[in-house]
């Protein structure tokens, strides 16, 4: 019964499900030959850009967190290509905790605040995302199985969640309203408690108060999309594929939005059938798609893995004990400020 109860059992369960349909009537040779027939050359550049879009990323998270925190991007870095390793490594966002976690160590911030700075990530790079394709959408004719409509739907579940976090924002400073008269009627330590983690959410925001952060987030959010979109059609150009840049955002789209939760290590089995599904409407057959997707899969998980593991030797940390600190850190309840640390001191840090 503990078992059916298991996110990983049902992990997977899917995981072999998207495994057994890849694979069922899988030609090993075709595949083979479909890797050999690419023009290596184009490979080379790939090892570096998954690497360049992680630092684009760092310097992101350097703008979102910087109207609390001055951080370097330098400093950030290995922080953020181990926060990757974790995530890719760990299924079930365990990873992106255990990256919260060392942000909450090494810079002295609120675990409730960097997990704000987490939801603002997902949402610019949602946004940057289907605003590309829906531009590309307006200029080009897109195959028939893409619906323009599901995009603007997804767009606009967006726009909605962006719309209420600037409200939010604005409440920073403010009385908490119905929240605050809900939790006066809770025991004075709870409500302390539940008024510090508003607050430290509510800090997380700032960055949409400022005209600056906002630009150069929106900016780099854009900028790490399009190099990401490169790195796929350059490896378009390697296999020879008759589609054109317009078609790697679109396969750069499909993909990120079917891999948004990692259900397996490295995503094995769920990656392959996200890019099968994305290369589908392009007229790419079931062979030399695997093929694609066995050196997408590499090119987008390998060097952040290899730059995860290099910073993970350095500060001395295993990969057992970010599992374990991230795990900790999803069962914690309670943040790590310092006593006596009330809940407008975050805003001052900086």
């Amino acid at each position: 019964m503990n078992l059916l109860k298991s996110r990983r059992f049902w992990g997977l369960l899917l995981t072999v499900g998207l495994l057994v349909y890849c694979f069922y009537d899988f030609d090993f040779h075709s595949v083979i030959k479909a890797i050999l027939a690419i023009h290596f050359l184009y490979l080379i550049p790939l090892i570096f850009l998954e690497a360049i879009i992680a630092y684009i990323r760092t310097a992101r998270l350097k703008y979102i967190i910087d109207p609390v925190k001055n951080i370097r991007v330098n400093d950030l870095y290995p922080i953020y290509c181990i926060g990757m390793m974790t995530n890719l490594l760990m299924p079930y966002l365990t990873g992106q905790v255990a990256r919260i976690y060392l942000l909450s160590k090494r810079g002295q911030l609120k675990k409730t605040f960097l997990f704000t700075t987490t939801v603002l990530e997902v949402l610019f790079d949602g946004l940057a995302l289907i605003g590309i394709t829906l531009v590309i959408s307006l200029f080009f004719v897109l195959p028939s199985e893409f619906h323009p409509w599901h995009f603007f739907v997804l767009a606009g579940v967006l726009v909605l969640a962006s719309v209420l976090l600037f409200w939010l924002s604005r409440r920073i400073g403010k009385s908490s309203g119905i929240f605050g008269k809900l939790i006066a009627k809770l025991p004075q330590r709870v409500s302390r408690r539940a008024e510090e983690v508003r607050s430290s959410f509510l800090s997380g925001l700032e960055t949409l108060r400022s005209s600056k952060h906002l630009l150069m987030v929106s900016l780099l959010s854009i900028l790490s999309w399009i190099a990401q979109a490169a790195l796929v059609y350059i490896l378009i150009l390697a296999f020879g594929f008759d589609i054109s840049v317009w078609g790697a955002v679109i396969i750069t789209t499909v993909v990120t939005i079917m891999m948004l939760i990692v259900l397996s290590p490295v995503n094995i089995g769920t990656f392959q059938a996200a890019t099968l599904a994305a290369l589908r409407p392009f007229g790419i057959v079931k062979s030399p798609a695997l093929a694609f997707s066995f050196l997408l899969h590499i090119a987008v998980y390998i060097p952040p893995i290899i730059l995860g593991a290099f910073f993970s030797f350095k500060e001395g940390l295993s990969l057992k004990d970010l599992r374990r600190e991230g795990e900790k850190a999803v069962e914690e309840s309670g943040d790590d400020d310092p006593p006596g640390t009330s809940p407008d001191q975050i805003l001052k840090t900086r």
